[in-house]
């Protein structure tokens, strides 16, 4: 089905009977769709039927040798087209889209016209600086196309409209399409950026945790399990039980190791009592005890062999005056 003109169809000569009015029948006609009007064509001239309903007895349906459909609703008329660029490989395909209505169905039923997108892409083609447009332009200068096809059809169309007798035609919009290779290409270069730009972003965003999680590292145990708590992974109550066992082992292993150094020898020369300093490690942490028993250390300087398993004086003259080496890692383990 074309446009303006939907349907012709010549018409067969109705017969005359006697005593009866002529009436043509209604197989002779097409079905009128909506928003058309019959044209007949009656003693070499185009009548419109208008609205009316159809009479088949009407003289100017009789004697109608033929029958046009005209349509007369607005409509969107697009004319496609292509012009060429620097490469012989590509060309730019332009849509320009039209606002058409028939005014004078009559005028339009003469004339015949059943393709007025036909019409208007030849009149787009006489535009000789349009044909040449796009050989400045490489494929992938689609956008800066767009813009120049569009001024050039808009300026050529305003100082010579398209101009079809019945008809009201105005240029509506005008689309400059890129190809399919174009779109593809260009459709894999945005994929490859979008994944280059995720990639970079979760690079970016590892290396904040990593450094993140080495702060919390170097800052010591006591701000690894703190986070922990925070996120919820790691019970107090479990915490503060490993904190006191840690604590209590840690005061075993230097009792036994102050212990070792008291059977050996190594206090006996010292202002410290082993006595004193073995009850400060049993019984609390290693805190203020060494400043305070260095500070007694004048006092109990005397009674420095008076600890649980002093040697008595003879034993200690008979024996060499220098104390065993200081224990290895091995020993003390």
């Amino acid at each position: 089905m074309g446009y303006p003109v939907l349907f012709e169809k010549t018409l067969p000569v109705v017969p005359r009977r006697l005593l009866f009015t002529a009436r043509r029948d209604r197989a002779d006609l097409p079905d009128l769709p909506p928003g058309a009007v019959y044209v007949f064509k009656v003693d070499g001239r185009q009548r419109l039927y208008g609205d009316r309903h159809l009479d088949l007895a009407d003289p100017t349906v009789v004697e109608a040798v033929a029958v046009s459909l005209v349509l007369r609703r607005p409509a969107l008329i697009t004319a496609q087209f292509t012009i060429p660029s620097t490469s012989a490989a590509d060309d730019f395909t332009v849509a320009a889209t039209f606002r058409c209505q028939v005014l004078a169905p009559e005028a339009v039923a003469e004339s015949g016209l059943s393709d007025l997108a036909a019409l208007l892409t030849s009149h787009l083609a006489q535009d000789r600086d349009l044909k040449t447009l796009g050989l400045s332009y490489r494929i992938d200068d689609i956008n800066e196309v767009r813009r120049v096809v569009d001024a050039q059809i808009t300026a050529y169309c305003t100082l010579v409209p398209p101009n079809v007798r019945g008809m009201s035609i105005e240029l509506n919009s005008v689309v400059v399409d890129p190809s399919r290779d174009l779109r593809e290409q260009s459709r894999r270069i945005r994929d490859k950026k979008w994944q280059h730009e995720e990639g970079r972003l979760d690079m970016a965003w590892q290396d904040i945790e990593v450094q993140r999680y080495r702060d919390l590292i170097a800052a010591g145990p006591a701000h690894v399990d703190a986070l922990g708590i925070a996120r919820n992974e790691i019970n107090v109550g479990q915490l503060s039980d490993r904190m006191h066992d840690d604590d209590r082992e840690r005061r075993q292993q230097l009792g036994a190791t102050l212990q070792m150094m008291v059977d050996r020898g190594y206090f006996d020369r010292m202002p410290i009592d082993p006595v004193r300093l073995l009850d400060e490690v049993a019984g609390r942490s290693m805190g203020a005890a060494p400043s305070r028993m260095l500070a007694e250390g004048t006092e109990t300087a005397g009674a420095v062999g008076a600890g649980p398993r002093a040697r008595p004086a003879a034993e200690r003259d008979t024996e060499s005056t220098e104390p065993d080496p200081i224990p290895s890692e091995e020993d003390i383990a």
